[in-house]
Parts: structure tokens; sequence; C-alpha cells
């Protein structure tokens, strides 16, 4: 609830927040799991003891986004954008053959870098498609998205 309130807000307000406010929570919760581990109540060899020692392992880094303002506490943003690819997993296992896999994989990258540069990918590969036979070979790389785009 914190981070929503902190994202409609400033920069700099945004880093008072989670200054003053996450920051205490977020040391509660490790003080707690440290606790936790120092009782001893956990088998030694259970998941739960693992998954307790990770999260401190990496504590430093859970604290990071605190002095931060564009960085955020979860990885949603990066889990929608490989979404598609997750669900279409099993529908590539059946692509072909090693040749098919690959040219699949160089043109999901173009889609994703015209998404990355806000270029509708359907436009660019189609004037990409319609050009490509008659372009120089030598200047391929005017047609990648960033120098495409540049030259529209």
């Amino acid at each position: 609830m914190l981070e929503r309130v902190a994202w409609n807000r400033s920069k700099e307000e945004r880093l008072k927040i989670r200054k003053t406010k996450e920051e205490p929570i977020i040391d509660e919760i490790l003080e707690a799991i440290k606790r936790r581990l120092i009782e001893g109540k956990i088998l030694p060899k259970s998941n739960f003891k693992k998954a307790l020692g990770y999260i401190l392992s990496l504590s430093v880094y859970v604290k990071n986004y605190i002095n931060h303002s564009e960085a955020r506490l979860d990885n949603n943003v990066a889990e929608r954008a490989i979404r598609p690819l997750a669900i279409g997993r099993k529908n590539w296992m059946f692509i072909g053959s090693e040749e098919r896999g690959k040219a699949a994989a160089v043109l999901l990258s173009l889609i994703q870098t015209c998404r990355g540069l806000e270029i509708n990918p359907r436009e660019y590969l189609e004037d990409v498609m319609r050009r490509i036979m008659s372009h120089n070979s030598q200047k391929l790389f005017e047609l990648l998205p960033d120098q495409w785009a540049k030259n529209r």
C-alpha cells in the first residue's frame, strides 16, 4: 500500500516515504527472519530454513530500491514482458528445426526491440520485409529498429 502511494508522488517524496516508512518495515521483517533462524526451532535441512537463509543473503539487495526512486520493489514489469515467451514455450518446442528456432528468436528479438523503442512492430516488419531484398547488403544495419526509426 505504501508503494502505491509513493508512486503517485514526486521522486523526492517517493524516496522520503521509502526511507521513513518502508525501510523500518523491511528491517523488522529481516530481524524476525534472523531471530527465527537463531532460535533453532527449524529443521536444519528444511526448505523453509534454506528459504530464510536465501532471503537474508539478499537483504542488501532487497533494500536497494529505497535509494533509487525509479526502482521497484517487485519485478512485475519484467514478468509481464516475458509472459508471452513463457506462454509460447510449449508451442515453440515443435518449431521444426534448429534453423527455424534461430529465425524465430531473431524475429522475436526484433519485435521486443520495437516495443522497447515504442515502434509499431507490424509497421516496422512490413516495411523492412518489402525493402530488404533491394537494400544494399553493406547497409543492412540501417534496417535495425533504432536506425529505421531515425530514418523515418
